[in-house]
C-alpha cells in the first residue's frame, strides 16, 4: 500500500489530497474519488478508503475541500455560504480537481454532502463520470434534517466535540462548524432542491442510507433512484445511522464491487 500526501491548487485555493495506491491495484483501473461530509476531512475516513481501494484494486484519491482540514480556508465573508454551494463545489473545486489530476471519468464515493456534490456533478458532466456510489445525500431539505443540524449546534455549544474537531480542523473549526449549521439555517435554504437535475445522470449508482440517519429519511434514496436516468441500486441499510462506513463497513464495500463489476465486468 502506497500513500501519498500533496496538494492541488485550484481556481487559486489549495487543497489537500491524498493518494492511495493498493498493491493490488490494476494498471487499467479508474480512480475513486472520495467526497467528505460537511465537518469531514482526510483523516476522518479512517482506514475507509485504503480498505475499499484493497478490496477493489483501484487507486483511491481523498480530498479535503476549501476550509477543512488542511486545505485553505474560507474567506471572511464566505459563512453563511450561499444557498447554491453545491454548485460551486461542483463546477469550481470539484471539476477543477478532476482536471488538474488528469483523472478519466472517475468513480465518485460521496458521504453526506459530498454525496450531494457527487450527483450534482453526475448531473452537470455526466460524461465524465463512471459511476456514483452515494452514502447519506440530500437532494432536497427535509425537517428531520434541520432537527439534527439544531441538536448538533446544542450540542457543538455544550460538550467538548470543538476539541475533537480541533484535531482535524485546527484553527478552522469554528468557521468549518458554521459553514455548516449557518448556512443550513437560513430560511431561504428550506426551499433548495436538486431533484430537477437527477434526470440528467445517466452512469450507474449505487445510493446507500441508514434506516436510523438523524440527518435524513428513505425518502432521499426512493426520489434519487426513482428521478436518475441510469441504473440505480437502492441500498437501506438496518441498525444503521448517518455513516454507513463506519457502522456497516463490510456491506458497503461488498455493494461497491459490485457496482464496479457492473461497470467493467471481469474477464476471464
Amino acid at each position: 500500500m502506497q500513500n501519498e500526501n500533496f496538494y492541488v491548487t485550484v481556481d487559486g485555493i489549495s487543497l489537500s489530497c491524498q493518494r492511495i495506491i493498493p498493491t493490488n491495484v490494476r494498471p487499467d483501473a479508474p480512480t475513486i474519488l472520495f467526497l467528505h461530509e460537511a465537518l469531514g476531512t482526510i483523516r476522518m475516513w479512517r482506514d475507509f478508503p485504503a480498505k475499499l481501494a484493497t478490496a477493489t484494486g483501484h487507486p483511491v484519491i481523498v480530498y479535503e475541500r476549501r476550509g477543512h482540514g488542511k486545505s485553505d480556508p474560507h474567506g471572511p465573508d464566505d459563512i453563511p455560504r450561499p444557498i447554491d454551494f453545491h454548485n460551486t463545489e461542483t463546477d469550481i473545486y470539484l471539476r477543477g480537481l478532476i482536471r488538474e489530476l488528469g483523472l478519466d471519468r472517475p468513480i465518485l464515493f460521496g458521504h453526506s454532502d459530498g454525496a450531494t456534490i457527487a450527483l450534482k456533478y453526475a448531473a452537470r458532466f455526466p460524461n465524465n463520470v463512471r459511476a456514483v456510489i452515494s452514502e447519506a445525500a440530500h437532494v432536497f431539505v427535509e425537517d428531520v434534517t434541520i432537527a439534527g443540524i439544531n441538536e448538533a449546534a446544542s450540542i457543538y455549544a455544550s460538550t467538548d466535540w470543538k476539541s475533537k474537531l480541533e484535531r482535524h480542523h485546527f484553527f478552522q473549526t469554528d468557521d468549518v462548524f458554521r459553514a455548516w449549521v449557518d448556512t443550513w439555517r437560513q430560511p431561504a435554504f428550506r426551499d433548495w432542491q436538486m431533484i430537477d437535475e437527477l434526470p440528467n445522470i445517466i452512469c450507474p449508482i449505487l445510493v446507500i442510507q441508514g434506516n436510523d440517519d438523524q440527518f435524513g429519511s428513505d425518502e432521499q434514496v426512493h426520489i434519487i433512484c426513482d428521478k436518475v436516468s441510469g441504473t440505480a441500486t437502492k441500498m437501506i441499510l438496518a441498525d444503521c445511522g448517518h455513516i454507513p462506513h463506519f457502522d456497516q463497513p463490510d456491506q458497503i464495500i461488498d455493494a461497491s464491487q459490485k457496482l464496479l463489476r457492473q461497470i467493467e465486468p471481469v474477464t476471464a
